[in-house]
Order: structure tokens, then C-alpha cells, then sequence
């Protein structure tokens, strides 16, 4: 007699099991190279499309994310999404065929995104396929109001850079260790250079591979360089001021601005570089920026940028949907708005919404959503093995300026051996 009832409630667990699978969480993967903080804030951009979508998003964190992806790509199990800080490396997946396409699929309307931003999405090809999460700023001069000013010229700025040399605090605030990838600092020295003292055209052509280390406008902006931090210290120092940025840790060295006795006036470095500066300083009142001022009077006023891009690796739907939702302005608004962020959204809608807190972030956002003339961080489009040679050689340079011929002939022997193929070739400018 108790056997139906034994049924009927089995029946019932069954049904009840099914009713709850059918409720669970979907789950996608992502991959992207934030960790603590960021990676907080990364996570608060698709809370939305969790709660709304009924999916779980199982995402990793890694400084390595390019050497996890490959080896996940490679073992036939890659991420549903990706994000990379390295345009150069997503092209490279879009040529192999393991980066989808997702034109039809995410809207990067005339609207949201400049024409530029929206050509360089497509990674150089005629489809879509990439988003950006968050983007920064380059080619811009950090200082501080109360001790110096704003400068529009080159010879202002190599003018004020010689005043170190009769006394007083030096002018650069420099620092190239950066761990394993030290040296990547003066890189952006020697990339804002040539844009600025040659044009966007040359930079495109050495960024891509086509102009040789060796050319006399690379060379050119290298000898520039090594000129305007000498024009800081005495002779006889000079040499101690390079070993001091060898020495000193990137994001150390802008906060000597800050000191009682400020130990640097001017710092070179991108929009995220605020967030290493003491909470105690408020952005306009304690430290503001200039554009990189244009070296050679024919070429345009023209902005570096580096920005991090999300791929799609799988066919998986819920994944697509995920890449059109973080391309939207709902997500795009989410990381510039919280408090003391360093974000920024190339998103015009995020702009023209007001999420930036004061009048410096939203100039830096201005730029990056609307200006005209913006090239890719080279040593991003560059592969990893020209990129990570270039870092070194920056800290060869420092250590012996003399060795410049044989630094440029050593980069152009790693040029030479690196092959042509699925290179990014983007507009610059």
C-alpha cells in the first residue's frame, strides 16, 4: 500500500529537480588581466547582464593573460570572452580564425563611437570585432598648478626642462621598472616623440613594421629624447639622473610631485597614472595635464592612446549578447563613474552623460571620445617579441646613450625575423 505514495513522491523530487535545473544559471567565461580592485570594478560592468540574462559569469583575472590565452586557444578550450590590453594580439586571433566576428551583433553606432574608434575596432579588417572596456590617454604632461604651468610649445617645455639645470628640483619625474615588462615607460617617450616630430604617417609605418629602427625619424626621436633629459642636470650628473629611473618604480616616481620638497615637476605618463598620486591630492587644484606639445609645426596635434579590448572566442549566444551589452553605454558608465575610478569610456554617450566627476577627467574624456587625430599605443600593435625588445632597449639606452647604433641595429634584427602576417594595420591620426 505504500508503494504509490513511495512513487508519487519521487515523482515529485524528480519534478522539483527539473523545475530547479531549469531555473539555474547559465555560465560564461571571461578572461582579462585585472586583479583586486579593478577586477572589482571590471565585474561591476556586467552585474547588470547577470541579474537581467540569469547567467553566471565565471571570470579570471591574470597578469598573463595573453600567455593564458594562447595556451587555452591552443588546448582547444578558450574563454567565451577575452580581454586584451594589446590590439596587436587580438588581430593576430582574428587572422588565425579563432577570434569571432561580431558585426550584426554589437551596435557601435555613429552615435556611441567616433568613426575612428569604430574603424579601429575592426582590427583591419571590413567586420567587427572587438569592444573596448576602458581606454587611456597618452601623449599628455602631468603637473602640479602651484609650481609650474601649462605649455604649448616644444621649446617652452625644453626651456623649462633647463632651469633644472641651475638649481632646484630635477623637471622629469621618471621611473622604468615595471617588474618583468620594465622599461615599457620610455617607450612611450620614444613613441610620443615620433608622432609629434614626424606625423602620424611615420608613426603608422614604424608601428606596423614597414619603417626600419635604423630610419632617420626613429632614430631622430630617440636622440631627442636622450636630449631633453639632459638638458635637465649638469653634465657630470646626467648619467646618475638615467641610472635613477632605471632604478625607481613607475609608479613611484610621479608622487615626488607631491612632496613638501617636490623632488620632480613634470611627469609623462597616461591617464591611469592618477590613481598612483596620494588621495590626498585633488585633481585641477594639486595636479592637472597639457598635451604632448607638437615638436614639428606641420604636424597635427595628435594623441597616443592605449585602450583594452574584449574579443569574442566562442559561438555560444549568451556570449555574444554579453558583447553587446558591455559595448552599450549602461556598462560603459559603470567603472568612469565610481569614485576616484581612472577609467574612461570612448563611449560618446558616457561622455555627454555627465558620470565624470570633475573638469580634468572629463577633459581626458573628451579627447579620447571625440578627437580627430588618435594613433594606437605602437609597442600595442607591435608583436609581443618587437614590443618586449623595445622595453629593454630603453633601459639599454639609459644605461649607455653612447650605444645608441648598435640598440637600433639589434631592434631591426628583431624586425627582420618577425613575420608580416596578421599584423594590425589600423588609420593612425
Amino acid at each position: 500500500m505504500r508503494r504509490p505514495t513511495i512513487l508519487l513522491a519521487v515523482a515529485a523530487l524528480v519534478a522539483g529537480s527539473l523545475t530547479a535545473c531549469s531555473a539555474a544559471a547559465a555560465e560564461l567565461t571571461v578572461l582579462g588581466p585585472w586583479t583586486g580592485g579593478e577586477e572589482q570594478a571590471f565585474r561591476a560592468m556586467f552585474h547588470g547582464f547577470e541579474t537581467e540574462e540569469n547567467v553566471h559569469i565565471d571570470y579570471t583575472g591574470t597578469p598573463a593573460v595573453n600567455e593564458v590565452l594562447q595556451a587555452d586557444v591552443q588546448k582547444g578550450q578558450p574563454p567565451d570572452v577575452a580581454v586584451l590590453s594589446s590590439p596587436g594580439e587580438l588581430a593576430r586571433y582574428a587572422a588565425s580564425g579563432d577570434l569571432r566576428k561580431i558585426t550584426g551583433s554589437v551596435d557601435v553606432s555613429d552615435g556611441e563611437y567616433s568613426q575612428q574608434w569604430r574603424t579601429l575596432l575592426k582590427l583591419g579588417t571590413n567586420d567587427l570585432y572587438a569592444v573596448p572596456v576602458k581606454a587611456d590617454l597618452k601623449s599628455i604632461v602631468w603637473f602640479d598648478p602651484k609650481v609650474s604651468s601649462k605649455m604649448d610649445s616644444w621649446q617652452q617645455l625644453l626651456d623649462f626642462t633647463a632651469k633644472s639645470a641651475a638649481g632646484g628640483p630635477r623637471t622629469w619625474c621618471l621611473g622604468m621598472e615595471a617588474y618583468s615588462t620594465s622599461g615599457w615607460p620610455g617607450t612611450d617617450w620614444i613613441e610620443d616623440i615620433l608622432l609629434h616630430q614626424s606625423g602620424p604617417s611615420v608613426y603608422q609605418d614604424w608601428a606596423t613594421g614597414q619603417l626600419a629602427w635604423n630610419s632617420d625619424p626613429v632614430r631622430a626621436a630617440w636622440q631627442t629624447w636622450g636630449q631633453l633629459l639632459d638638458a635637465q642636470d649638469k653634465p657630470g650628473d646626467q648619467q646618475a639622473m638615467r641610472n635613477a629611473a632605471l632604478l625607481t618604480y613607475f609608479g613611484d616616481a610621479g608622487g615626488k610631485m607631491f612632496d613638501q620638497h617636490p623632488g620632480c615637476l613634470l611627469e609623462h605618463q597616461g591617464s591611469f597614472t592618477t590613481g598612483t598620486y596620494p588621495t590626498t591630492a585633488e585633481r585641477g587644484r594639486d595636479y592637472d595635464f597639457f598635451p604632448f606639445p607638437t615638436i614639428a609645426s606641420q604636424v597635427p596635434q595628435s594623441y597616443e592612446v592605449s585602450v583594452n579590448l574584449a574579443g569574442l572566442f566562442t559561438d555560444n549566444p549568451l556570449a555574444r549578447k554579453l558583447m553587446a551589452y558591455l559595448a552599450g553605454a549602461r556598462a560603459q558608465g559603470v567603472w568612469p563613474a565610481r569614485p576616484g575610478g581612472t577609467a574612461f569610456s570612448v563611449n560618446r554617450e558616457v561622455l555627454n552623460a555627465g558620470v565624470y566627476r570633475d573638469p580634468v577627467s572629463t577633459r581626458i574624456a573628451g579627447v579620447l571620445a571625440q578627437a580627430d587625430h588618435l594613433c594606437l599605443d605602437a609597442s600595442d600593435v607591435m608583436p609581443a617579441e618587437m614590443s618586449d625588445a623595445f622595453s629593454r632597449a630603453i633601459l639599454e639606452y639609459l644605461g649607455d646613450p653612447g650605444r645608441l647604433d648598435a640598440i637600433l641595429t639589434g631592434l631591426d634584427d628583431v624586425r627582420s625575423g618577425l613575420s608580416a602576417k596578421g599584423r594590425l594595420s589600423v588609420p593612425c591620426g
